[in-house]
């Protein structure tokens, strides 16, 4: 690490930044007004997890409770998501996807996986695997 010069952190920062805001004004544009980057990583996460407390979702996306239960309102006017009681604790609420948010997540991974590959059309079969081995490297493992 002492080895790196401060230019390539530089570099790899700001290259960094550049990709991750490109990619998500990309997809954003492709996916129209109807839904924002922090409501569809919510749409993903309920997907992945199925029903979550709004205490889970909050924490998962690292803002207070009184955030979320305003996106969460927003998000079951548009008709992406439901709340339940939650019939193990009747003090919480579960919030799940309806089927108008699995077609939103579908329509937000194939134009993902589009913007995915033009990417990938600048890199050469090797390269693009390297690339991923690298970021998965990289990555922190998601915690559960």
């Amino acid at each position: 690490m002492a080895q790196d010069s401060e230019d390539l952190i530089e570099r790899f920062h700001t290259a960094n930044l550049r990709f991750r805001r490109g990619f998500e004004c990309r997809l954003l544009q492709r996916m129209g007004p109807s839904i924002t980057a922090p409501q569809m990583y919510v749409l993903f996460y309920v997907k992945r997890k199925g029903k979550c407390k709004l205490s889970d979702i909050a924490d998962k996306v690292e803002v207070k409770p009184s955030a979320v239960t305003v996106m969460i309102d927003r998000m079951e006017r548009a008709g992406y998501v439901v709340r339940r009681d939650d019939p193990a604790d009747r003090r919480s609420i579960l919030v799940e996807l309806t089927a108008s948010g699995e077609e939103m997540l579908e329509q937000a991974v194939s134009h993902r996986n589009d913007i995915i590959r033009d990417y990938f059309s600048r890199l050469e079969p090797e390269e693009r695997r390297a690339l991923t081995e690298l970021l998965e490297k990289m990555a922190p493992q998601e915690k559960e």
